[in-house]
């Protein structure tokens, strides 16, 4: 009888010594932090396999969402990614979502402080280059950049000129302006494709959800590639 007993044992050892070594060995091998792109897919039976289920989320869903057992990465920044394998072990990975883009093919993002007038934008960057006659001359254009023909319109409400309605930046260059989709891709939360007519928009938003956002972002390439950033208020009407 103590013969079997110490059998038992040692088979009992066995296993739980097999048991936490995979629990071991697997959770070594997880990196406790990801460099990561836009577009890039985190898979969880590659990023921690032998176990059965998954579960996983994240702080931000700006930054990344979760579907099944696959994380798609969204928006650069950082947040934190919480895995739960097999319902007991338990990983939190930083994510740092870096962009695609190099460092020369960046834009700049205008200020989204809708309440500035026309002595706060001439202020900020002088008297125009130009105005737009179609506009009723109450739309501002800046050049931001010959070499790309890049240019910034301001938009301002009426003959007032008490505030903005919406800021547009436009690149007629074709080379640089390819890249213009991607920019606004890497940094604001996409929610839908439409259409003007025969030209397609895509639209996005300066906040994971709606009701956050101050901003609505809409790419569509029209006479170029075009960037327009309006006020936005939510409504859930």
């Amino acid at each position: 009888m103590k013969k079997i007993f110490i059998a038992l044992m040692a088979v009992a050892m066995v296993a739980l010594v097999g048991c936490n070594k995979k629990e071991t060995v697997t959770e070594n091998k997880v990196p406790s932090s990801l460099n990561v792109h836009y577009g890039d897919t985190i898979v969880m039976a590659k990023l921690m396999p032998g176990y059965t289920t998954y579960e996983e989320y994240v702080d931000n869903i700006q930054h990344a969402f979760c579907e099944g057992d696959t994380v798609y990465v969204g928006c650069i920044g950082q947040t934190v990614m919480h895995v739960t394998a097999d319902q007991t072990v338990k990983k939190d990975i930083a994510l740092n979502i870096q962009p695609w883009l190099r460092e020369e093919d960046m834009f700049e993002i205008p200020s989204f402080d809708w309440t500035r007038d026309r002595a706060a934008i001439l202020a900020e960057f002088g008297m125009p280059n130009s105005r737009s006659e179609v506009w009723g001359d109450s739309c501002y254009i800046y050049y931001i950049d010959e070499n790309y023909n890049q240019f910034a319109y301001y938009y301002f409400d009426g003959d007032t000129f008490d505030h903005l309605k919406e800021i547009m930046i436009q690149v007629t260059d074709k080379d640089h302006g390819d890249v213009l989709k991607l920019f606004i891709a890497e940094r604001f939360p996409f929610f839908q494709k439409g259409s003007w007519g025969a030209t397609t928009v895509y639209e996005y938003y300066d906040a994971p959800y709606k009701k956050d956002a101050t901003t609505q972002i809409l790419y569509y390439e029209q006479n170029g590639r075009n960037v327009s950033f309006r006020p936005f208020t939510y409504s859930s009407k």
